[in-house]
């Protein structure tokens, strides 16, 4: 192997004059209103989560507001969004969710172009957000929809750790927003160096145990 290829850093995107710009201010007015009406409460089951490094978020969804909602667990980072196509029907919600640097991905036919994009934003040391459950969660009360599947195998690829964050799901509209923040899932450690697919794989079946875990958390803590 070429050790001048193995030294090469990951690639990173190229960044225009005022790429963020847009992204932070719908951030900042996103946000003021969700703190204000849902008060959000943030609660971690152990160390906050650092500001640096790739990290892939795995969330449940339980509501249009999640997003918003992720947001204010990093007050102070940029996270990008996984976004399906039906969000990109017209020009002008294509540009939006383009200037909020969303991935763009098709929900029944994962793209090779998406998962590279994702990978190479972890790579990079990007938040990547992704809500493996693919829809919000109606059928289900308290628990989780199955996960998709190449969640494990993305934050694998990126060597990136995973977030799990467990949303409660409010019963009245007055109620307090609730988000568990449990502990990052270390791909490098729980895998090894020459994990075969079917481990990856498992991680996704493990992930959605430590989801339940941080319901389970709150319930038993909190409730």
């Amino acid at each position: 192997m070429n050790s001048a290829n193995s030294s090469k850093k990951p690639k990173t995107e190229k960044r225009r004059f005022g790429y963020n710009i847009w992204y932070d201010f719908v951030k900042i007015t996103g946000m003021l209103p969700v703190l204000l009406m849902l008060r959000t409460k943030i609660i971690y089951t152990g160390k906050k989560p650092t500001n640096r490094g790739g990290v892939l978020v795995s969330a449940n969804h339980v509501g249009m507001l999640d997003p918003i909602i992720v947001l204010t667990v990093f007050k102070f980072r940029r996270p990008h969004f996984l976004a399906t196509d039906n969000l990109y029907r017209t020009k002008l919600s294509a540009a939006f969710f383009d200037s909020m640097h969303c991935i763009r991905t098709d929900r029944q036919n994962f793209s090779i172009s998406a998962f590279r994009t994702i990978t190479d934003r972890l790579a990079s040391g990007i938040a990547v957000v992704i809500f493996p459950e693919g829809q919000i969660n109606k059928t289900e009360k308290n628990g989780v929809l199955p996960f998709k599947d190449g969640i494990s195998f993305m934050a694998y690829k990126g060597k990136s750790p995973i977030l799990p964050i467990y949303i409660i799901k409010r019963e009245k509209w007055y109620q307090r927003q609730k988000v568990i923040v449990g502990e990052s899932i270390d791909m490098t450690s729980t895998l090894g160096d020459q994990p075969s697919m079917e481990q990856i794989n498992g991680i996704s079946l493990l992930l959605q145990e430590k989801e339940l875990e941080l319901r389970d958390y709150y319930q038993t803590h909190f409730k």
